[in-house]
């Protein structure tokens, strides 16, 4: 780092001071012609001649007399009748976190001011650890040790909060992998430009991606299982404190700490309690059998053999999103939904979300391979009518539709848990305007109110009249005649297609070279899946599951 200078002339007159050190001084040869010698005085032989507007450094001045180097490294003494010094002085920074700026060189003068770290000042001269700096067209003094020629880095303390984190040589991911961090990991931050992080890494500097970092450190979560029949998830640890709500045999838990027989959890935005002595680390079946596989009774998992590879498949996408076609959200701080922005996903995005095992290890993750393709008995409407209660706002059209979803998923043969799942994204829990009904001129002039869950033929600039139009034109002018239609839709086009058969969440997403992919957000099914894992624990532990897992070639 170039150190900063600010420069003054002046013509400096004989003195008869000796040993006395200038500060970083420069100064320019006023006679036609000066001889340089060996001391300092006349009585000294002539070592080399300089002229005039020839650039020298001076070292010392004594009794007269500069001793100077030449940029071809002479030295030698010259009168200082004949040199104009252009003083210079020298910027620092402040490197402690806090420095006493006093009157004299030493601590028994008074404080002036105190400075902080990162501070910029002005060295005057330096003499025995004590620098005269001004500041602010203050002078002072300052101990010298606590000055760095170089500005502090202002580092900010970030944690990662992907399971894993790619270091590379430079801010983009065509540059080389240096190694990777943990979830949790600490990262002390340098800079933020766009998508990447200058961060400290070992000697030097590297770069992550700065999606994958939060201000806080986040909570290690311990999955476990729910072994009891149903166990109550409640505000404190202990009987006393309110229950908030129950979970099944079966769900998973996030576990954040244990203290005795109390697990503390992640429970909708906060954290609440349930017994320890009902989890398990495995998902619990009927014999409670701790051998058998993490899966639910009668779960079925198909190995379904592509005749592509994986890296094909990460090619394709990335195509279709240098087109626009795969977006991620980017990591904002605002919850306002109309202030999210997404970002093209890169090839690391696409790996991450196109791979099986990303997700199928873990109870929400899993659903995006449940074939959704069947209709399966065991959830009742009351059932869904209280997951209706609990998750929708009061005025939301689903409120006691349960009935209505389970009438539809058998008709087009669809999973339940999917139908309302996919619903309740796409129209924010039947809240959004399509979904809460918009008014249309009929055929004869009145007006009628149709429905429209998931914004079907909404255009760009014409989004809600172009999709109340065509949800005019189906006939859907009740809330159970649009979930009827929307089953019907979801059905024909994309989990029933003869030409698509796109019959998991994973599919409808990811489509290789057809093009034909349900949402552009790369995290779509597992948002899906994250909805569906509050409803499939409806189903009786005799229903059978079965889940489509993708095998690359």
């Amino acid at each position: 780092m170039y150190k900063k200078v600010l420069l003054t002339s002046a013509i400096v007159l004989p003195m008869t001071m000796t040993n006395i050190h200038a500060q970083s001084s420069q100064g320019i040869i006023t006679a036609s012609s000066l001889n340089a010698r060996s001391g300092a005085s006349t009585s000294y032989s002539i070592k080399f001649v300089l002229h005039k507007g020839d650039k020298v450094n001076i070292i010392t001045f004594s009794n007269g007399w500069y001793k100077i180097t030449t940029d071809n490294n002479k030295t030698g003494w010259v009168s200082s009748k004949y040199v104009e010094v252009q003083n210079t002085t020298t910027i620092k920074y402040v490197s402690a976190s806090s420095l006493n700026m006093r009157k004299g060189p030493s601590t028994s003068y008074s404080v002036i001011t105190t400075l902080t770290k990162g501070e910029e000042v002005e060295v005057i001269s330096e003499e025995n650890g004590w620098a005269k700096i001004n500041h602010n067209s203050k002078i002072g003094y300052v101990s010298s040790k606590y000055l760095s020629d170089e500005k502090p880095v202002k580092i900010t303390i970030k944690y990662v909060n992907a399971d894993s984190l790619n270091i590379r040589e430079g801010a983009g991911t065509s540059y080389k992998i240096l190694d990777t961090y943990n979830h949790g990991d600490e990262v002390k931050v340098v800079s933020i430009d766009g998508n990447w992080a200058k961060i400290q890494y070992k000697d030097g500097y590297a770069y992550i991606s700065n999606k994958y970092l939060s201000d806080e450190k986040p909570v290690k979560v311990t999955i476990k299982y729910v072994k009891a029949d149903t166990l109550n998830i409640r505000e404190g640890a202990g009987t006393s404190y309110k229950i908030l709500g129950t979970y099944k045999k079966g769900q998973e838990v996030k576990v954040v700490s244990i203290d005795g027989d109390w697990a503390k959890i992640q429970y909708e935005d906060g954290y609440a309690y349930i017994s320890n002595k009902y989890l398990v680390d495995k998902m619990p079946t009927d014999s409670e059998n701790d051998n058998k596989d993490n899966n639910v009774v009668g779960d079925v998992i198909i190995n379904e053999n592509l005749n592509y590879s994986f890296d094909a498949m990460v090619d394709y996408e990335y195509k279709l999103s240098q087109q626009g076609y795969n977006r991620i959200k980017a990591n904002l701080s605002t919850n306002n939904q109309n202030s999210i922005k997404y970002l093209q996903a890169t090839r690391e995005d696409l790996s991450k979300y196109l791979n099986p095992q990303t997700f199928s290890t873990n109870a929400n993750g899993r659903l995006q391979f449940l074939k959704i393709d069947k209709y399966r008995e065991g959830i009742t409407a009351s059932e869904l009518n209280a997951f209706f209660n609990k998750y929708c706002k009061s005025n939301s059209v689903f409120i006691n539709k349960g009935q209505a979803f389970i009438d539809a998923a058998k008709k087009h043969n669809l999973d339940v848990s999917y139908l309302v799942a996919a619903s309740m994204v796409e129209t924010g829990y039947g809240s959004s305007v399509l979904s809460q009904g918009v008014y249309v001129d009929g055929e004869n002039g009145e007006k009628v109110k149709v429905y429209n869950f998931f914004g079907i033929s909404a255009f760009d600039g014409t989004a809600v009249s172009s999709a109340s139009q065509y949800a005019y034109k189906k006939g859907w002018t009740t809330v159970d005649k649009t979930i009827e239609g929307s089953a019907k839709w979801l059905s024909t086009n994309y989990i029933h297609s003869t030409k698509y058969k796109q019959n998991t969440l994973y599919k409808m997403r990811w489509s290789y070279n057809t093009g034909h992919q349900y949402a552009t957000d790369v995290s779509w099914a597992h948002i899906i899946a994250k909805v569906m894992n509050n409803i499939i624990h409806y189903y009786d532990n005799s229903v059978s599951l079965e889940f489509l897992i993708p095998n690359y070639k």
